[in-house]
C-alpha cells in the first residue's frame, strides 16, 4: 500500500482518537441552582462547617447591617440570620470574609463603606471611602454573635480571614498605609496586631497551606483605589504561622492602572496553597489567564495557560479542592460577558482544565441602576469544594429594573 493510499487511514485513526480523548475528559456540569431572592448579595463568599452547614454571605452599600445566610439541607434551601444590629457593632455593608474553624466556629468579616445615597445628583463619588473592619464570631452555628473592631481607620479596605494549619485564625486588611495584619492563637478570644506585612500596597489576597505557609498578594491599588503604588506589585510568603515573611517574585505579566475603570479590571490576585506547600497563583494577562506553580525547590515558577479568549478575561478567583485548583473568572462585557468556572487536575504532569460551559447571567446587571446591560456583579465570585466531593458557586443577583435580587448556589459536579 502507496503513501497515498495510507494517508485516509491515518487521518481516520487520529479522529478516532481525538474523539475518545475528547469524551474521556470530564467536564464541570450544574447539578443544581438554587435562588435566593431578597436583599443584594455582592462579591459573594460561601464557606461549609464541618457538619455540612452552609454559610453565605455577601455585601449591599444600603444595608444597616452585615448580611449572612444559611443552610442545613446543603444548599436546598436558606434562611438569612440575625448577626446582631449597629449597636452590637454589626456594622458593615462592603467586603466580606468568611472562616469556619474545626469546631464550628464562624468568623464573619465586614468592612464598612461610604453609603451612595438614592438621588446621586449631586453625590461626590471621590469622597467614598472605607471606614472601618468589624469582625462577628459564632460559636453556635450563628445564632448569637460577639462584634468587635479590627481596625476603624481611614481607608480600610479588603479584609480577609483564613485558618492556619495550626488553626490559629489570621486577618489582613489595608488602608493606604500597607497591609496590616492580626492574629489569634486562642480561637478568637483574643487579637495579636503584628507588624505589617508590607508597608505599602493593598491585600489583594491572603491564603494559608500546610505546616506554618501563609501568602499575601499585594497589588499597587490599595484604600479602595484611593492610593496607588507602582512599584509595588509582588506575595509575600511566610514559611512560621507569620512571624516571619519574604518577597517572592512574581510569574508572568500584567500592568496595572493608577484609576479605577482603566484599562484591564483587576482587584484580587488569587493565591492557594496546595496540599504539598506549592503555591499557585493565577492572573490575567489581557486575553489570556495564566496559572504558575511554584515552592522553594524550583528555580522559576512553571506557567500554564488556563484560557484563551476573544474577550478580555478578567476578574478571577481561586481555592483549592482535593484534586487542585478551583477558578472563576469572567470574559467580555456587556453583551458579551459570560461567567467561566473550571477545576484543574494533573496528569503526567500536564494540567487538564474541566471548564463549565461559559455562562451569560442576565440576571446581573449594572450596580446602583446605570443600565440593562449585563454586569459582573462585583470583583469575584468564589467556587469551593464541598465535602462530599461536589463544588459550589455563588453568583450576585443584581436586576434593578426588575427590583430583583440576591444570590444563586450553584452545586455542580465533574461528569
Amino acid at each position: 500500500m502507496t503513501l497515498k493510499q495510507l494517508l485516509p487511514l491515518f487521518v481516520l485513526l487520529f479522529a478516532a482518537a481525538s474523539s475518545v480523548s475528547a469524551q474521556n475528559v470530564k467536564k464541570l456540569t450544574v447539578t443544581e441552582k438554587v435562588k435566593v431572592s431578597g436583599d443584594l448579595a455582592r462579591e459573594p463568599m460561601v464557606a461549609e462547617a464541618p457538619n455540612g452547614d452552609l454559610y453565605v454571605t455577601g455585601y449591599r452599600n444600603g444595608s444597616t447591617s452585615p448580611q449572612l445566610w444559611k443552610s442545613t439541607d446543603s444548599g436546598k434551601t436558606w434562611q438569612m440570620l440575625d448577626v446582631g444590629t449597629v449597636a452590637d457593632g454589626a456594622d458593615g455593608n462592603s467586603d466580606v470574609d468568611l472562616v469556619v474553624d474545626d469546631t464550628g466556629k464562624v468568623y464573619f468579616l465586614t468592612m464598612k463603606f461610604t453609603k451612595v445615597p438614592e438621588d446621586t445628583s449631586n453625590f461626590d463619588w471621590s469622597s467614598m471611602k472605607g471606614i472601618h473592619i468589624a469582625l462577628g464570631q459564632s460559636d453556635n452555628g450563628g445564632e448569637d454573635w460577639k462584634w468587635d473592631f479590627i481596625s476603624q481607620n481611614d481607608f480600610d479596605d479588603r479584609p480577609w480571614g483564613t485558618l492556619a494549619s495550626d488553626k490559629s485564625v489570621h486577618i489582613v486588611w489595608n488602608d493606604g498605609n500597607g497591609v496590616h495584619y492580626r492574629v489569634s492563637e486562642d480561637n478568637g478570644a483574643s487579637w495579636q496586631e503584628r507588624p505589617k506585612i508590607h508597608d505599602l500596597g493593598g491585600s489583594s489576597h491572603f491564603t494559608a497551606g500546610p505546616n506554618g505557609l501563609l501568602a499575601a498578594r499585594v497589588s499597587p491599588m490599595s484604600a479602595s483605589g484611593n492610593r496607588f503604588d507602582a512599584e509595588v506589585d509582588l506575595i509575600k510568603v511566610s514559611k512560621d504561622l507569620g512571624k516571619t515573611w519574604n518577597s517572592v517574585p512574581l510569574p508572568g505579566m500584567r500592568e496595572w492602572s493608577p484609576e479605577l475603570g482603566k484599562g484591564l479590571p483587576r482587584w484580587v490576585e488569587p493565591l492557594a496553597f496546595s496540599e504539598k506547600g506549592e503555591l499557585f497563583h493565577v492572573w490575567s494577562e489581557g486575553q489570556v489567564l495564566k496559572m504558575g506553580v511554584w515552592d522553594e525547590t524550583q528555580s522559576d515558577w512553571a506557567i500554564t495557560t488556563v484560557s484563551t479568549s476573544e474577550q478580555s478575561i478578567y476578574y478571577p478567583f481561586m481555592s483549592m479542592g482535593e484534586d487542585g485548583p478551583l477558578l472563576t473568572w469572567v470574559s467580555g462585557m456587556n453583551e458579551t460577558l459570560k461567567h467561566h468556572a473550571a477545576v484543574l487536575t494533573q496528569k503526567d504532569g500536564t494540567w487538564h482544565v474541566h471548564e463549565m460551559t461559559p455562562t451569560a447571567l442576565p440576571e446581573i446587571t449594572s450596580r446602583f441602576g446605570m443600565g440593562d446591560a449585563m454586569a459582573v456583579g462585583g470583583e469575584y465570585f468564589p467556587l469551593i469544594q464541598l465535602q462530599n466531593g461536589d463544588f459550589a458557586m455563588i453568583t450576585t443577583v443584581q436586576n434593578h429594573k426588575n427590583q430583583d435580587y440576591g444570590f444563586t448556589w450553584w452545586r455542580l459536579s465533574l461528569q
